[in-house]
């Protein structure tokens, strides 16, 4: 059966490809323009239903070695290269959500591949080992891989966990008004409507006990922090979702009373914290104990095919390239039953909101 995928799904083979063929992977700053700083790749680890280690030698070869040790191929790396620009090619030409690329399989099959994604329990896409030549390590580390060449992924994925319930608060609605409210279909003017009559978003709770346990463990603070940000973005003054930004407004409202002399700082940490730990481990629904899957960092897949590093050891550059390329999302509001409002305990009105955060590119 032939191999079908999407861009993104693509894109982890052509990083592998690309990888090879140079032979190095480079690091990124904080607006994904490639550094002069690169790792030496040792060896690229895949495992489907063999495990294969793929080897740089001094010869501009790549040797593919199978689960037994034996030399399975060796081919040159000036090939991996120019199967990597054929696969960036079609990557960016092609308008279907998902499609075949037999040449691409073809080449696939002689180096043992035979999905485009590699199994895995964890949030690690590729394994590498790599050489870091500052300090003489050569650990062997799982890095998750974004694509800019499809949609924009997304970094905390939305769900039922991901409900956030605020108290409508400044105005007290009545029947008559709540029901008015929510026969306005978009979710844009029910806000607006919201707004015109004087409310404002209370943080009520998190409705999912292991998704506020999570957030608690990063930040006692953490649940109504980010409980501002995502009803900031959702108000139709805000203009904007972008995580930057929505950090921004909550500095204005410094809603914990920060008086130190930075305050952008603290709640900028508190927003970085959420996004590394989201980023390389923690998910909503299940207990999070801090420990990180994809323990390498980030490889971005930038649109002109370039691949850029953001490596955990220079953990501020990966939280700053986190911080600066990422937003807060809306996703389908009859999916994730959120949006409306009801009436609940002591009689108060209530609105629950979804927290999604995606990628910007």
């Amino acid at each position: 059966m032939a191999i079908t995928g999407n861009k993104g799904e693509w894109s982890e083979i052509y990083t592998l490809f690309r990888l090879l063929g140079e032979g190095r992977v480079y690091a990124g700053d904080a607006n994904l323009n490639k550094l002069d700083l690169y790792y030496p790749i040792i060896n690229i680890i895949r495992e489907e239903s063999k495990r294969y280690e793929y080897k740089p030698n001094s010869k501009q070869n790549i040797i593919v070695i199978d689960e037994d040790g034996n030399e399975f191929a060796r081919i040159s790396m000036a090939k991996f290269m120019e199967e990597s620009r054929s696969l960036l090619d079609t990557i960016k030409e092609t308008n279907k959500r998902a499609f075949e690329i037999p040449d691409i399989e073809s080449f696939m099959g002689q180096i043992g591949c035979t999905k485009l994604k590699a199994p895995s329990k964890d949030k690690a896409d590729i394994h590498i080992v790599i050489h870091d030549l500052r300090t003489n390590m050569t650990p062997e580390l799982g890095f998750s891989i974004k694509s800019q060449l499809g949609s924009p992924s997304t970094l905390l994925n939305p769900g039922g966990p991901t409900n956030i319930t605020y108290q409508i608060v400044g105005h007290n609605l009545n029947d008559e008004e709540l029901t008015e409210i929510n026969a306005i279909e978009d979710h844009t003017p029910r806000m607006q409507a919201l707004v015109d009559k004087g409310c404002k978003l209370k943080y009520y709770d998190i409705e999912h006990q292991t998704f506020k346990n999570n957030l608690i463990f990063l930040d006692t603070c953490m649940p109504k922090f980010i409980a501002n940000c995502l009803a900031w973005v959702n108000m139709p003054y805000s203009n904007s979702s972008s995580i930057r930004d929505a950090v921004t407004a909550i500095v204005q409202q410094n809603p914990f009373n920060y008086s130190g002399n930075n305050v952008q700082a603290f709640y900028e940490h508190k927003m970085k914290v959420l996004l590394l730990d989201a980023a390389l481990g923690m998910t909503p629904a299940k207990e999070w104990t801090g420990r990180y899957d994809a323990n390498g960092g980030y490889l971005v897949v930038k649109k002109d095919g370039d691949i850029v590093c953001y490596h955990f050891y220079n953990r501020n550059d990966v939280e700053d390239y986190l911080f600066n390329n990422t937003r807060l999302d809306n996703p389908s509001r009859t999916r994730y039953n959120y949006g409306s409002l009801y009436r609940g305990k002591n009689n108060n009105v209530y609105i629950k909101l979804n927290l999604q955060i995606r990628f910007t590119k």
